[in-house]
């Protein structure tokens, strides 16, 4: 049986967590513990403490369009790499894409195509695309190529058409708009209504398709202003995996942060 898109939102959420907690907690020299555990309604994810007796909540999600995010969580449990004989890439046309099919139809695909020793799924003959109905599917829904990677099918994010010009130079704009995103108000509401807590920390883990082209990597300049719409909340924190550094906001202040060293085994 296949992964809801509920677990399959929760496995990606899981791994940024992992990493939300251990930057978080070394930037804070905090504790951190786990808090959102059994079945606890409306809980943060983690509780912080500090030796002087205080305590803080921190809060992680994905910042995501909501379309992609079942698909992308699949991907990411396979290595974001399907298995084959030979090197292919994969990209969808779009943000949405029905996963276990898209797998199946395009390694059936990979087949005919060494099969017949063609580098793409349009030069297969229409013969042989009218014999496997999927594939005229699959070239709807997506473009497949040969590579000279290692063998497997590396799947890619849909291209995206951006003037770079166009998106905002002040990352703290980016932040505000994510707040239009149908799951983010609830997690900022959370945070905001911690109880029992001294300090409030939100942290945001944006995939790609949620980040303008100019802030793909970590060579921004961090914002001037705190984003409006996260009164009552002392951190907002943010990661993406295409950067080297992490950012945080905390007293009105945006500071670029580097990554702790790594613990020698």
């Amino acid at each position: 049986m296949g992964l809801t898109h509920h677990e399959v939102v929760n496995d990606l959420a899981s791994r940024a967590e992992d990493i939300a907690s251990h930057l978080v907690s070394h930037a804070l020299s905090a504790e951190v513990k786990k808090f959102d555990v059994d079945g606890r309604q409306a809980a943060v994810d983690f509780m912080l403490s500090w030796p002087d007796g205080r305590r803080g909540a921190l809060e992680v999600t994905l910042v995501t369009n909501p379309r992609s995010s079942g698909w992308q969580g699949l991907a990411a449990k396979e290595g974001w790499r399907w298995p084959a004989p030979s090197g292919w890439e994969f990209r969808p046309h779009g943000d949405d894409m029905p996963y276990r099919r898209a797998r199946d139809a395009v390694l059936t695909a990979v087949e005919l195509c060494d099969l017949v020793g063609v580098d793409a799924l349009e030069r297969l003959s229409a013969g042989a695309v009218a014999h496997v109905p999927e594939l005229e599917w699959l070239s709807a829904i997506g473009t497949l190529r040969r590579t000279l990677s290692s063998p497997g099918v590396v799947i890619l994010p849909a291209v995206r058409a951006e003037f770079v010009e166009a998106a905002t130079t002040d990352f703290a704009d980016l932040v505000e708009a994510w707040l239009q995103l149908p799951h983010m108000p609830r997690h900022v509401d959370k945070t905001r209504s911690a109880v029992d807590v001294d300090e409030r920390h939100l942290f945001l883990v944006p995939v790609d398709e949620v980040l303008p082209a100019r802030f793909f990597t970590n060579d921004f300049p961090a914002p001037c202003r705190t984003p409006v719409g996260f009164s009552g909340i002392d951190g907002v924190w943010v990661w993406s995996n295409y950067w080297h550094q992490y950012l945080a906001c905390r007293a009105g202040t945006w500071r670029w942060l580097d990554f702790p060293p790594r613990v020698q085994a």
